[in-house]
């Protein structure tokens, strides 16, 4: 993408273009900025000789810069030099002082050596920060999940003519805490993250608000159930694949390896199904040789992942709210309260989202039809929409589409293919309600003094 970038932003400025590079760190402003001038230098539009700034980059006759304070006693004219003037090198003398021109006007200035090293900086890339009141004729603005919702703005509205966004599909979360590793991700995708991740400041109460709906989310809930439940059982998993047929070095590898993480969570689901895992691991490593394998715990988390798709035995899983796999074997006291204790937390929570959806008549609860008229059936039917709404609310879903998008990982797909078992189950069971009035009918059955 950076290449992709730097070149729609070379070909503008070839073609007469007034244009500017956008990110959003620091770092990669600084490579594109250094990157731009050495192509200059190379074609002779820029003296390679220069004056180095704070930032390790060199300013030299030809260089488009950007002042970076603004200093009332440097006189262009009739005005001064200003925090985010852009300007054409014009001079460098040999104790360090340029002289510069404005891009766009007439004004020149003389900026003092001590100014130059800790307040002028290259100007053919810049931070969407500092991007902020720069007009130019095209932008070209790097793009990745990290990046703010404000920013992106600043990035999408520098260029009169055109804006082109440059946007990173690669989504790699902490190895040291997920199960997943690096997951590419749609544009569409990536683009929803950043416009729902805002840095702007909050009110006391918007922050207590939002503290509050993160510490109580499922994705928040599921990530502390499932970290006690891996710490938990971590020792013992470990002891179950030295014990299952490896040399001593092979299990030392797996334990080692970036795939210890998910191979941990396909043991956990294994047992969530109470599927023999002590006496299958044996025989999963004595299958194919594994000593041409370029990683034997990937290797291993296939061949375990294929014994559980491929077993049949689905009646005893033990799920929390129809979706999560519920930890097994675990020994510790303190560590089984607090898997409980998240385990209610997370059913509450799917509950108050179903009874919501419900209250407000969202539109994905009405595919669930009316609730069966016995009590049992109607229980069913309310844990049926909490498996819903738990992933909904796991995986950001909003608007009409009951399940969003495509799975964008291993982890969302099994869930997924929960929810649609759970969605065609109430389809077959259910009669169809054709509209949000019908839905408050029925919620006024479920509330407190109800009969």
């Amino acid at each position: 993408m950076l290449d992709l970038l730097y070149e729609g932003w070379q070909a503008d400025t070839r073609a007469g273009r007034r244009s500017l590079m956008i990110a959003s760190d620091s770092q990669t402003v600084l490579d594109l900025n250094n990157r731009a001038r050495a192509d200059r230098v190379a074609i002779g539009e820029v003296n390679p000789s220069g004056v180095q700034t704070v930032n390790g980059s060199v300013v030299g006759v030809g260089d488009s810069v950007v002042t970076r304070r603004n200093q009332r006693g440097l006189a262009t004219g009739r005005g001064w030099v200003k925090n985010g003037d852009q300007w054409t090198v014009t001079t460098v003398r040999r104790d360090g002082v340029i002289d510069v021109r404005r891009v766009n006007g007439s004004g020149r200035a003389t900026l003092p050596a001590a100014y130059v090293r800790e307040h002028v900086e290259l100007g053919y890339a810049t931070t969407a920060h500092r991007a902020q009141g720069r007009t130019v004729e095209t932008a070209h603005a790097f793009v990745c999940a990290t990046t703010l919702r404000e920013p992106l703005y600043v990035m999408a509205t520098r260029g009169r003519e055109t804006n082109r966004l440059y946007v990173d599909t690669m989504y790699d979360p902490d190895l040291a805490t997920s199960h997943e590793p690096p997951e590419e991700l749609t544009p569409a995708d990536t683009l929803r993250y950043v416009l729902a991740n805002s840095g702007a400041d909050k009110s006391a109460t918007q922050t207590i608000t939002a503290e509050w709906a993160n510490s109580h989310s499922i994705t928040r809930l599921w990530a502390e159930y499932d970290t006690i439940a891996r710490h938990a059982n971590e020792q013992r998993y470990a002891t179950l694949v030295t014990s299952s047929g490896l040399t001593p070095s092979q299990a030392q590898t797996v334990r080692a390896s970036q795939a210890w993480g998910p191979l941990m969570a396909a043991f956990g689901e294994a047992e969530s199904r109470r599927l023999d895992l002590d006496r299958a691991m044996p025989m999963l490593v004595q299958g194919r040789s594994l000593s041409s394998a370029d990683d034997i715990a990937t290797l291993l988390h296939g061949r375990v992942t294929k014994w559980i798709n491929s077993s049949s035995d689905r009646m005893h899983t033990d799920r929390i709210v129809g979706l999560f796999p519920a930890s097994v074997g675990v020994t510790d006291q303190d560590a089984i309260q607090g898997l409980q204790e998240r385990r209610e937390l997370i059913e509450q929570r799917a509950r108050s989202l179903t009874m919501t959806a419900l209250q407000e008549g969202q539109p994905w609860t009405l595919r669930f039809g009316r609730p069966p008229a016995d009590a049992r059936g109607r229980q069913e039917w309310l844990r049926q929409l909490d498996t819903i709404a738990a992933y909904r609310d796991r995986w950001q879903v909003s608007g009409n589409a009951i399940m969003g998008g495509e799975p964008r990982s291993p982890e969302q797909m099994t869930q997924w293919q929960t929810g649609q078992r759970t969605l065609w189950a109430a389809l077959d069971a259910t009669q169809t309600i054709n509209s949000p009035t019908e839905v408050g009918a029925v919620i006024r059955d479920f509330e407190p003094g109800s009969r």
